[in-house]
């Protein structure tokens, strides 16, 4: 009886952390968005506000599940990502085992921990790697020291206004559902509910991540590299038989010792 007990109490504490309700709770009892904010933009500490009660209420073994990809319409700045594993990335979400929904034409499949998601990216305008350099977040020499200690962490730039939801009421079905409804973000898989306008995705923020695979959308270069099985992982011969931008995409993948996927997740080539 006493197992049983200690078990219930565990799964109460996990309901609890889990929680949309928890989370509204959270940002309607805070000060940093300041007592004149009524929805749009915020500031940093408003932001760090959001992404503080995003980790203490979401269900982080659910959103461990989803499939990660930062995409670029430009391969050659691909490489550049090597090594920055502490730098937060912009990633679009795919539930295991469904095919990727291609941002652009690039993407870098990597896995880390999720610490923001949003079911539309334009709840979050967390902008771009350079929006969080020199100048915005500081000296060159503050940025060089983030950079080699904890990386660039992105922010949502934008937020609703939440200071009502604090009448919210815990056990009440209405409260639950509003709490629920009226938030954009990813917390469990009762909010997963991807926007799908073709205009726009949904966003997480990854941490400390690492590479996974590279996938590729265009149709001919899909072909190309499909046929590439004879080229071993190693860069002589990478070299001797691939040119142009695929003997690019395998030089990296060739670098992140990841394999080349298209985006229904067939595998097209593996330098292991």
């Amino acid at each position: 009886m006493d197992e049983e007990m200690k078990l219930l109490r565990e799964y109460i504490r996990t309901l609890l952390k889990e929680d949309p309700l928890g989370f509204v709770h959270d940002l309607a009892a805070s000060d940093k968005f300041g007592d004149q904010f009524f929805g749009g933009n915020i500031g940093k500490d408003a932001a760090r506000e959001i992404k503080r009660a995003f980790n203490k209420n979401a269900d982080h073994k659910f959103l461990s599940t989803l499939d990660t990809v930062h995409w670029t319409g430009d391969f050659y700045a691909m490489e550049e990502l090597k090594g920055k594993g502490k730098d937060e990335l912009s990633a679009t979400m795919t539930l295991p085992g469904e095919n990727f929904d291609a941002a652009l034409d690039y993407g870098l499949w990597i896995k880390g921990r999720i610490t923001l998601a949003s079911n539309d990216q334009d709840k979050l305008y967390s902008g771009f790697h350079g929006d969080y350099g020199p100048g915005k977040e500081g000296t060159e020499e503050e940025v060089a020291h983030r950079d080699k200690s904890s990386g660039r962490n992105k922010r949502p730039t934008v937020s609703k206004d939440y200071s009502r939801y604090g009448q919210l009421k815990r056990g009440n079905e209405f409260s639950e559902k509003m709490a629920r409804d009226g938030i954009p973000y990813v917390l469990d898989q009762s909010t997963w509910n991807p926007v799908d306008t073709g205009r726009s995705n949904n966003e997480a923020l990854v941490d400390n991540w690492r590479p996974v695979g590279i996938i590729i959308t265009n149709p001919d270069l899909i072909y190309t590299i499909s046929g590439l099985e004879y080229v071993e992982g190693t860069k002589e011969d990478i070299e001797e038989f691939a040119v142009g931008i695929t003997k690019k995409i395998l030089l990296t993948a060739l670098a992140f010792g990841v394999p080349v996927y298209d985006e229904e997740r067939e595998l097209l080539w593996d330098p292991r």
